[in-house]
């Protein structure tokens, strides 16, 4: 069986540290944004979080589900959140969840 490596995903610091601990449970892209789609982040893949594209700050965590959805509010996301991804990326038609 082949692994895949883990998938590499730089946050800015404040998602970064929020992911590293544990207050943002999932990473949100638009689906199909730079590799952020179902060929690469699925159920069990590894994603290195990494703060910015630096190697001192990491931090690795499972994805145990993934949605794709255009209504984030339905899935229970936090406003802030959600807000932080609309602002990043404001014409996204489709998004793609993966809880870790």
């Amino acid at each position: 069986m082949v692994m895949d490596k883990p998938f590499f995903c730089p946050l800015f610091r404040e998602y970064y540290n929020k992911i590293k601990n544990g207050v943002q449970d999932c990473e949100i892209r638009p689906l199909d944004h730079r590799g952020w789609n179902l060929k690469n982040i699925y159920s069990g893949r590894k994603i290195h979080f990494s703060l910015g594209y630096g190697k001192q700050d990491r931090t690795l965590k499972i994805v145990h589900a993934v949605t794709v959805t255009n209504d984030l509010p339905g899935l229970g996301i936090p406003k802030w959140h959600i807000d932080a991804v609309n602002a990043i990326y404001p014409h996204a038609d489709a998004w793609l969840v993966a809880h870790v």
